[in-house]
C-alpha cells in the first residue's frame, strides 16, 4: 500500500478503518466456521468406506472382513450388505452373495439395483428360473433399467423360452434403438437357434448403428459361413480382421479363411490374409 505523505492524518484514519473492517470480517468468518457442524459418521459407515476402497482395489477377501465388521456395528447398514454381496460375487461365492442380498431387500425393497444383483447372482449360480422373478421386480421398480431387461432375456433363453427372449430384445430395440447390446444379444441367440439369415440381418442393423462394432462383422461372417455363402463369409472375416487383427478371435478368423480357401476355392481365386 502506498502511503499518502501529503495527508498523513487521512491516511492514518483510513488505515485504522481498514484494520477494523478486516478484524470484523475475520471475526464473522470465524463465527460462521465455528457454527458449521460436520456430521459425525458412524463406525459402520467409516468401515464401509474402507471396505469399498478394498473392493475397488480388488482385495475382495479383505473387503469381506471389513464389511462384516461394519455389520457388527449396524445390522441395518445397507451399504455394507450391498458391498459384501458384490465382494462375494467377485469371489464367485454366489450363494453367499444371494443370501446377503436377500437380507438387504428385507431392509429396503424399493431399490431396483438390489433385485438386479439378485437376478444376476442367480444366473451366475446356474439358477435362471429363480433369476427371472428378481429381474422382473427390478424392472417393475425401474422400467429404464435396460441391463435388467437384457439379463431377463438371457434368463428366458436359458430356460428354453426363446420366444420371450426375442420379444424382450425387440421391445428394447424399438424403445431404445441406440442400446446396441440388445442387437448383439438378439443376433447371437438367433445364431444359437440356427436362424442364420435373421441373425445376419440383426448384425447388419448393428453395424449400421455403429460401423466399428467389430464383433458384429465376425457374427456376419459366421452366419454366412453356416449358410454356405463362403465368399461373403471370407469377406466379412477379413472386415473383422481389419478392425481387430490382434483380438482373441483373430486366430480363428484367419484359420477359417485358410480352410475356406483350401476347401472351396481354386488356386487362382486367392484371398489375402490380413
Amino acid at each position: 500500500m502506498v502511503v499518502n505523505i501529503k495527508y498523513p492524518i487521512l491516511y492514518a484514519i483510513k488505515w485504522e478503518r481498514d484494520m477494523l473492517i478486516n478484524a470484523k470480517v475475520h471475526n464473522d468468518v470465524k463465527k460462521v466456521t465455528n457454527n458449521v457442524t460436520h456430521p459425525n459418521r458412524s463406525r459402520s459407515y467409516n468401515l464401509c468406506v474402507k471396505a469399498d476402497a478394498l473392493r475397488f482395489a480388488k482385495m475382495y477377501q479383505e473387503s469381506v472382513q471389513t464389511y462384516l465388521q461394519a455389520l457388527m456395528f449396524d445390522r441395518n447398514e445397507k451399504q455394507a450388505y450391498f458391498g459384501l454381496a458384490s465382494a462375494y460375487k467377485y469371489l464367485k461365492e454366489y450363494k453367499k452373495a444371494i443370501n446377503t442380498l436377500l437380507k438387504l431387500v428385507k431392509i429396503d425393497d424399493s431399490n431396483d439395483e438390489y433385485f438386479f444383483e439378485l437376478g444376476v447372482c442367480h444366473l451366475l449360480d446356474g439358477q435362471p428360473e429363480n433369476a427371472i422373478q428378481y429381474l422382473i421386480k427390478a424392472i417393475m421398480i425401474n422400467r429404464e433399467n435396460l441391463e435388467a431387461q437384457i439379463q431377463l432375456a438371457i434368463a428366458h433363453e436359458l430356460v428354453g423360452e426363446e420366444d420371450l427372449s426375442l420379444m424382450i430384445y425387440n421391445k428394447i430395440i424399438e424403445t431404445n434403438p441406440e442400446f446396441l447390446k440388445a442387437y448383439y444379444n438378439k443376433a447371437a441367440m438367433l445364431m444359437g437357434m440356427g436362424n442364420y439369415m435373421e441373425a445376419s440381418r440383426t448384425f447388419f442393423q448393428l453395424i449400421k448403428k455403429n460401423p466399428d462394432y467389430y464383433k458384429a462383422y465376425l457374427g456376419i461372417a459366421m452366419s454366412f459361413d453356416k449358410m454356405a455363402k463362403y465368399k461373403d463369409a471370407v469377406r466379412y472375416y477379413k472386415k473383422f480382421l481389419n478392425l481387430k487383427q490382434f483380438s482373441e478371435d483373430a486366430a480363428f478368423a484367419r484359420t477359417r479363411i485358410n480352410e475356406l480357401r483350401t476347401e472351396h476355392f481354386s488356386r487362382e481365386n486367392k484371398f489375402t490374409i490380413v
